[in-house]
């Protein structure tokens, strides 16, 4: 898993150098968000800071990629019980999760185009993703921390001035493993009150704002070729 994450970071990089129009570097910053066996649905009072980095490519007015580093905390608990279950389990969790993406942005106007008048546009993303959890499940000596995500989403892009971009998104992570909260199946026949759902998987969500420095890549319309008969004329004087 390790060595595809750097296959695919390095592959993404060097592409995007080479073809890419401009680039963007900044921060990001916001919430991340839980739902599990403990909470079926995001809670805010739940929400947990988050904040990290942002490089971005971008390919054409419609497609841009993106990759990020983010750090925070996810967080849930059995005190407002969704079941008769979680009133006996009455688990609480806070871990620390560090996630590294790659998504696909796909802006539906062209808003950086010289005719157009708006300076925003909404976009979907798409990708792939890694996250770090830590504190999990100490007991489980077979589970990895570093885990594979699928994240998508939505967003809205304004371009402030020529050289900055401030972005807004909403990003839901689906995860392939079910220890994000530390729960999941368990013995039932003693009755212990720690398993939950083992086909369900937790997710993870995260909401926020980034803002970021373009940086233009300026093409040379035609590759300069010396005159050789002026250079001639000059070595002969």
């Amino acid at each position: 898993m390790k060595k595809t994450f750097l296959i695919l970071f390095c592959t993404t990089l060097l592409i995007g150098v080479a073809n890419a129009q401009f680039l963007e570097f900044g921060g990001s910053v916001g919430a991340f968000n839980y739902t599990g066996d403990l909470n079926r649905f995001p809670q805010v009072k739940h929400s947990k800071l988050g904040f990290g980095g942002v490089y971005r490519m971008n390919f054409s007015p419609v497609l841009s990629v993106k990759m990020g580093l983010n750090y925070g905390k996810v967080a849930g608990s059995d005190r407002n019980p969704i079941d008769a279950l979680g009133e006996n389990r009455q688990v609480t969790f806070e871990h620390q999760i560090f996630e590294f993406h790659s998504v696909f942005e796909f802006h539906f106007l062209d808003y950086r185009g010289d005719n157009m008048e708006l300076d925003w546009s909404p976009f979907a993303f798409m990708g792939v993703g890694f996250v770090k959890v830590s504190g999990v499940a100490p007991t489980l000596e077979d589970f990895n921390p570093i885990q594979f995500t699928l994240p998508v989403g939505l967003g809205v892009k304004y371009l402030v001035g020529k050289q900055w971009t401030l972005t807004g998104e909403i990003g839901i992570r689906k995860t392939f493993f079910d220890y994000l909260d530390g729960v999941s199946e368990g013995d039932i026949y003693i009755k212990d009150y720690q398993y939950g759902n083992p086909n369900d998987n937790d997710w993870y969500f995260f909401t926020g704002f980034s803002l970021t420095y373009v940086l233009y890549k300026i093409p040379c319309p035609f590759p300069y070729i010396p005159n050789k008969s002026i250079l001639m004329k000059v070595r002969a004087r």
